[in-house]
């Protein structure tokens, strides 16, 4: 039996217990856009109420350092994938400078007195992505505002030039941090995700922060959830595994000047200890067959979810490695957009776009965790 029948039949088996559904990607060329992309500065924040109502089937939950349970694709607030017919480009001017601390920040507003380097960038062509930041128990965190809005701005600019993916319309991303795990809990509506680090409420299109100790940890739950509101917003509800793989990728993303970079052998040990054995044809099996709660709790403990989180991981930072993987990539992107409301089955795309097929992308995702680069991957 084929690696692509294989993950099938496990997928059918699996989603009788979870009622998961999967659409075959329709036959379509990969989508093309202006390479631009546009963050605003965010006004005030808006106040947040103390106990704001999120339906728990809105949150996709994230973590570097606890996972939970992400919500069924078919009950995330209608699938809020922005389909609708995109405003007209317009340009903004983006302030560029760097503070005292050697920090680069990006804003629509002038930077304050004493800050150097300062210069004045014409971005155009994309439609803003706006991201608003308050603290519900606790202080933000130092630079917050400026960092979320470049980072935004950096995800979603390589998410753009490299895989094709359009700029939702208009969204705009609010960022609530809580310090207090039973505030955090109550705030996100759902007190089985309590131990998760962070959540994305579909519904309020809210970023939920659990405050963490460092404020790198911090910022790196930040831009995993970033990249699960574009991808949302963008493209729909993606296959599970590659969902979590692009925030886990996009989490360790790194602002640098006007681009950014992602140092992928920082993680080489971890990579290499959840590597596959064989071929890799089981573990990818498991690995793309898995949909909604399967991924997160079915059939393996926490050590078991950190090695598919990981496994996720690496296949996305494999396939952004190259041009054919990055087509395949896209292609796959491209056929969600298409349907945003079922998961793709993401095996079919893989089979068409990646060389040699879904058995060829195993063997080369196995050798790429038996031995990961150590190197930094930069946009």
């Amino acid at each position: 039996m084929s690696i692509v029948s294989r993950i099938v039949s496990v997928a059918m088996a699996l989603s009788t217990l979870c009622g998961c559904q999967r659409a075959a990607p329709p036959q379509q060329s990969i989508v093309q856009v202006p390479a631009a992309a546009t963050v605003t500065s965010p006004p005030p924040p808006a106040p947040v109420s103390p106990q704001p109502t999120v339906p728990a089937s809105t949150i996709a939950p994230m973590s570097p350092s606890a996972r939970a349970v992400e919500a069924l694709p078919e009950q995330t607030a209608a699938c809020l994938a922005r389909n609708a017919a995109a405003q007209a480009p317009r340009s903004v001017a983006v302030h560029r400078w760097t503070d005292t601390e050697g920090i680069t920040h990006y804003s629509d507003q002038a930077p304050p007195a004493g800050t150097k380097d300062h210069r004045v960038i014409d971005v155009h062509g994309l439609p803003p992505i706006t991201v608003q930041a308050t603290g519900y128990d606790v202080d933000l965190p130092d630079q917050l505002q400026q960092t979320a809005v470049a980072d935004a701005l950096g995800v979603q600019r390589v998410m753009h030039d490299a895989l094709g993916v359009a700029a939702p319309d208009g969204l705009t991303l609010h960022v609530v941090f809580v310090k207090v795990p039973a505030a955090y809990a109550r705030l996100i509506g759902d007190p089985a995700l309590a131990e998760s680090a962070g959540a994305y409420s579909t519904a309020q299109q809210t970023i939920f922060v659990r405050m963490q100790a460092q404020n790198a940890a911090n910022f790196a739950v930040l831009r995993h959830e970033i990249t699960h509101a574009l991808v949302h917003e963008s493209i729909g509800n993606l296959p599970t595994s590659i969902n979590e793989g692009l925030a886990e990728y996009f989490g360790r993303y790194r602002v640098g000047g006007l681009g950014g970079q992602i140092d992928v052998g920082a993680d080489r040990k971890a990579m290499a200890a959840a590597a596959p054995d064989g071929d890799g044809g089981d573990a990818l099996v498991d690995l793309l067959a898995r949909e909604g709660r399967d991924f997160y709790v079915l059939g393996g403990d926490a050590s078991g979810r950190e090695q598919r989180y990981l496994r996720a991981y690496s296949l996305v930072a494999l396939l952004m490695r190259s041009p054919d993987g990055r087509t395949a990539l896209s292609a796959l992107l491209a056929a969600q957009r298409a349907d945003p409301c079922h998961p793709v089955a993401s095996e079919n795309v893989f089979e068409q776009h990646f060389p040699g097929g879904v058995e060829a992308l195993s063997t080369t995702w196995a050798a790429f965790m038996r031995n990961p680069p150590d190197d930094i991957q930069a946009y």
